[in-house]
């Protein structure tokens, strides 16, 4: 009898515990979603301005400025994931750690705006600083960590398959290791990972404010245009903004839908 209420106390006390965890992890949800949905409800009444204001030359060179080195970045970030990834997973040397924190974790971590002015001091002499190069450099460094992240994981998992081993066995040299097994079954997530990457260039503003400035139809990117119109021309800064998420939250949701699929 004793025990039958002690197990049903002790069940109650675990019912709560897993409320209470219900509860916050639904709190955080709501906060995260009234977050990403709010702008678009701020917009309310004042659409037509909004429509307006999206298609000002300054805006649409934003745009252009934004996806088109964007996607250069994620292209960029996915050719050097692959070497990366391939040493990180198949040579073994001092200070391999060391080396991946520096390539994934610190370039994540660290403030972009140090970064950009490490660029302004480095490059800035020989004539890079506020060019469209410097918008590639500076959003490419916060950026490629999530392709190279992504492949080294993949080819790791496919290393403990032991496919590698089996290829190797058969006379296959890297380029057919890499072109026959690596690559193949890792397009999924090499998709992935230039997904976030594109995500992550187009909202990037520290660095490439610092290093490449803000000149309209030349370096002017999504974030510095609402940075500099938000206070002064807010339709201006709104409209960039809805452009911006819509086109973050389309690419996430491929990322997810991608990563679902593998």
């Amino acid at each position: 009898m004793q025990k039958g209420v002690n197990r049903a106390a002790h069940k109650l006390g675990r019912d709560r515990f897993e409320l209470a965890i219900t509860a916050l992890a639904c709190a955080v949800a709501v906060y995260m979603l009234v977050s990403i949905s709010y702008l678009y409800i701020a917009v309310g009444e004042n659409w037509s301005l909004v429509w307006a204001a999206l298609f000002e030359s300054r805006v649409l060179g934003a745009i252009a400025i934004s996806v088109s080195s964007a996607f250069i970045v994620g292209a960029l970030a996915v050719a050097a994931a692959i070497p990366c990834a391939y040493l990180l997973t198949y040579r073994d040397f001092r200070g391999k750690g060391t080396l991946e924190t520096f390539l994934i974790d610190l370039p994540q971590t660290l403030p972009p705006v140090t970064e950009g002015l490490v660029y302004l001091l480095m490059l800035g002499p020989w004539g890079l600083a506020y060019t469209y190069a410097a918008v590639i450099i500076a959003k490419f460094y916060v950026s490629a960590p999530f392709a190279i992240s992504f492949a080294s994981r993949r080819f790791r998992e496919i290393r403990e398959t032991g496919l590698d081993v089996i290829a190797r066995s058969l006379g296959a040299k890297t380029s057919h290791l890499l072109g026959r097994i690596l690559l193949p079954l890792s397009s999924r997530d090499l998709l992935a990972g230039f997904s976030l990457t594109w995500a992550r260039a187009m909202g990037e503003l520290a660095a490439t404010l610092v290093f490449a400035g803000a000149i309209p139809w030349r370096t002017e990117v999504i974030p510095t245009l609402v940075y500099f119109t938000a206070a002064e021309t807010p339709q201006v800064a709104i409209a960039a903004s809805v452009i911006a998420e819509t086109l973050s939250i389309i690419a996430l949701l491929s990322f997810r839908r991608i990563g679902r699929e593998r």
